[in-house]
């Protein structure tokens, strides 16, 4: 394994100077240091049209991101530093919206090419949408796993980075994406590397990416950040589908708040300092702003909440960073309408407060015409769809969680175990992709809770198995497991100085009555068949559970399921916790 990861490595530094160069509109001449400002969105999850929310304490709702409002503060942007200003994206861009998943991405592409991006990194969710059409895993002869993602890569005029992305067959990098680029901009070479997170198998359909190899980006970056610096780069940034996850990101040369144990912490702490000179993350769902062993890191909200700016000052005679110099600014909400006294337009912080027209750089924000032609007959497509009333009504909003229970996660497990007669149903976190609104449904409102197109699968797990499935899925690495007809307690500090792979936090699981499971017995258990096959970590578990002790039901996806059990139930349904989960000792972002 050694030996193939090396013969890997030097294949890909050979191949690292065989890739070119681009180039980016740039300037006259300019005084020295020359400032390059990077921007960066992750994880935009096909939410290219934005989304309105409404503040708790009641006032305006805001609509709140987008690709045409976007367009606008990048514009504003370039407007502050003429040909200076580098567009990038972490990752995970397609996958999460009807309007954005009945095309499988190509309104984001076309968006992201009207507003100009330089590069973007191949997320996990790339692979979700798998052959082009309908089905999201090959199924019939000839289906291309990889065929919806080569269109996406086909159409875009920026092109698809990871540098730790190889073919099984070829140890070269796959045609429709190339390991990093080297662009000109104001008279100075940035080299950009992308990396996808090696847990990429784990947390998409794993049929889709079995041609390809996922590399340690460590030995990676420092090969392609060697092999850019040859080609006469004065800087080097990443852009990666890795990210960390801090709860202060006030103080920027403060890491006191972060996760030192998430992948994006890991990776820029085994970098040789210098090796690169600016780092954009992706994948956690989180926040980021801290020199990471001296270099500047940023990671923004996902769904088009926010974007990250990072400025550099490059000496050109000297062909490197000026490292003093580097600034994260704060992040930028996504919106053209801030809340009075403010340049927030976080509805949760809102408490009754007025919105007035944002203005950014001494600039009105407003949704750029042509970003918006561009995205609307998409929208108009799926409009019929997406307000379908389903005659189901929520009293409250059921709310998700990622590391412990929730109002949400309880009522899905709840309908996926009904809908199939099971003993305990499972939900995996991750797949709970929005809360769920109060009031008279439509379908998108279960669409964006649920948009993966997976499938309820049934196996016959015995006691111990659960217990394992739980255990795998209490890491810390990945989201837990949302139950039904069973609870559980899990330590969150417990073993936290080991490898996740190392750790077991599982205190305590029983029925949901009290009763112990029993270690022997078979129980029917419901799930997406993205976890019986492997997903999150369990391939442990469900690789070994037998073939007739497992079913897919592929008819209709878990959104279609889930719909036709709510449409039963008394209305309105009122979802809330219940004790399932218990987090003893959980992180401070918990409590």
């Amino acid at each position: 394994m050694r030996r193939a990861m090396k013969r890997s490595l030097a294949v890909l530094l050979l191949l690292f100077f065989s890739f070119g160069c681009a180039t980016v509109p740039q300037t006259a001449s300019a005084p020295e240091p020359v400032h390059v400002t990077l921007v960066a969105t992750t994880d935009v999850h096909g939410w290219f049209a934005g989304h309105v929310e409404t503040p708790k304490e009641g006032g305006e709702g805001v609509h709140w991101g987008g690709l045409p409002v976007f367009a606008s503060y990048v514009q504003a942007l370039r407007a502050e530093n003429p040909g200076r200003v580098l567009l990038v994206d972490s990752g995970d861009m397609f996958q999460g919206t009807l309007e954005s998943n009945l095309f499988e991405g190509e309104a984001v592409v076309r968006g992201y090419n009207q507003i100009g991006y330089t590069a973007a990194a191949v997320g996990n969710h790339e692979f979700d949408f798998g052959p082009v059409g309908p089905d999201s895993v090959p199924r019939k002869p000839g289906d291309d796993p990889l065929g919806a993602l080569k269109r996406n890569a086909a159409l875009a005029n920026f092109p698809l980075l990871s540098a730790n992305i190889l073919d099984k067959t070829t140890h070269l990098p796959p045609s429709w994406l190339e390991p990093y680029r080297l662009v000109r901009v104001g008279g100075v070479k940035v080299g950009i590397i992308g990396l996808s997170t090696p847990d990429t198998p784990n947390v998409t359909m794993s049929a889709n990416v079995q041609t390809l190899d996922f590399l340690d980006p460590v030995p990676v970056t420092i090969a392609a950040a060697k092999a850019l610096r040859a080609m006469g780069a004065d800087a080097v940034i990443v852009i990666a589908h890795i990210g960390g996850r801090c709860t202060d990101i006030s103080e920027t040369h403060s890491l006191a708040s972060c996760d030192r144990q998430q992948e994006a912490m890991r990776l820029l702490e085994e970098l040789p300092p210098g090796t690169i000179d600016a780092f954009f993350g992706g994948h956690t769902h989180a926040q980021m702003r801290q020199f990471v062993n001296g270099v500047p890191t940023a990671q923004a909200l996902a769904y088009s909440r926010e974007f990250s700016t990072v400025d550099l000052y490059i000496d050109p005679r000297a062909h490197h960073v000026i490292a003093e110099k580097s600034e994260i600014r704060p992040h930028t909400m996504i919106c053209s309408f801030v809340y009075s006294g403010t340049q927030q337009c976080d509805p949760r912080n809102a408490k009754g407060m007025k919105l007035e027209p944002r203005i950014f750089d001494g600039k009105p924000i407003m949704p750029d015409a042509q970003v918006a032609s561009i995205i609307d007959p998409f929208l108009r497509r799926v409009a019929a769809k997406r307000n379908e009333k389903l005659n189901i009504q929520v009293a409250n909003t059921a709310t998700r969680a990622y590391l412990g229970e929730s109002a949400l996660g309880n009522l899905l497990a709840d309908a996926l175990r009904e809908a199939v007669g099971a003993d305990i149903g499972m939900m995996n976190s991750g797949g709970i992709r929005s809360d769920l609104r109060a009031g008279d449904l439509v379908y998108s409102d279960i669409f964006e809770v649920s948009p993966f197109d997976n499938f309820p699968a049934v196996a016959g797990l015995s006691g111990a198995q659960i217990a394992d499935v739980l255990r795998l899925t209490t890491t810390g690495e990945r989201g837990i497991m949302q139950v039904s007809g069973i609870k559980y307690t899990y330590d969150a500090e417990k073993d936290a100085a080991k490898p996740s792979a190392e750790r077991d936090r599982l205190v305590s699981v029983t029925l949901a009555d009290g009763t112990p499971l029993d270690p022997q017995k078979l129980y029917k258990v419901v799930m997406p068949d993205f976890i019986m096959a492997g997903g999150d970590g369990t391939q442990p578990v469900m690789s070994v559970v037998p073939a007739e002790r497992k079913q897919v039901f592929n008819a209709r996806p878990i959104r279609e399921v889930l719909i036709d059990v709510l449409k039963k139930w008394p209305q309105p349904i009122a979802p809330q916790l219940e004790g399932r989960v218990t987090v003893l000792n959980p992180p401070a972002a918990q409590r």
